[in-house]
């Protein structure tokens, strides 16, 4: 046997995260413009942030005014990856096709949770009023796309509820498998939940039709 170990054709070499820190900069898809928070943000989070239908499987309640504009702050602040735990919060805005008002429809979270292993989280809200024009896909895949081809990430997952039948379907669609389902693992809202752990591999990310 060769004294250096062969890697099938399939899988790739065992590597961290490359390219950090990295600073949050805008990422544009063909519709949408990916890019950091910023405190002009309020009024449109505001409007998905108070809904129930948002809330019904995030951890936080319903946000009053006062409380989207704290948990915007909080998340302007999230713009680098250099650390584990470290995390970056993208506005998603949809451009005006006449060059005119913009507004952001929801918002896609990143965060570091190993950089050694290239292991990353995601997750992401959108304003119900879009759901079902492709828009959470279109910009989630550039999300992957940032990690695996930007930041040569191995392993990026997702945690939801596993209630939440909407954003398990668009874990499918971006090619994320269901890796487990882990019984009664919060108490939310009053009552235990369980958790579904979606993922997908760079080996995947790249073999995807």
């Amino acid at each position: 046997m060769s004294d250096e170990a062969t890697i099938p054709a399939d899988t790739v070499a065992p590597h961290g995260a490359e390219n950090l820190p990295y600073k949050a900069q805008e990422l544009r898809t063909e519709r949408l413009l990916l890019r950091p928070l910023n405190s002009g943000d309020l009024e449109n989070a505001h409007e998905y942030e108070r809904l129930k239908d948002v809330a019904r499987y995030l951890f936080w309640e319903v946000h009053d005014h006062d409380e989207s504009a704290e948990h915007l702050r909080k998340r302007i602040a999230m713009n680098r990856l250099a650390h584990d735990g470290d995390g970056i919060v993208y506005a998603v805005e949809l451009p005006d096709p006449e060059g005119g008002h913009t507004r952001v429809i929801g918002h896609v979270s990143l965060f570091l949770k190993s950089a050694n292993w290239g292991k990353f989280e995601m997750g992401w809200v959108f304003h119900p009023a879009v759901h079902g024009r492709g828009y959470a896909t279109e910009a989630t895949t550039r999300i992957l796309e940032l990690c695996f081809d930007g930041l040569r990430g191995h392993r990026v997952f997702a945690q939801l509820d596993a209630r939440n039948e909407t954003s398990a379907r668009l874990c499918e669609k971006l090619g994320m498998r269901q890796e487990a389902l882990l019984r009664q693992t919060e108490i939310f809202r009053g009552e235990w939940s369980d958790t579904a752990v979606y993922a997908i591999l760079e080996d995947e990310f790249r073999s995807r039709p």
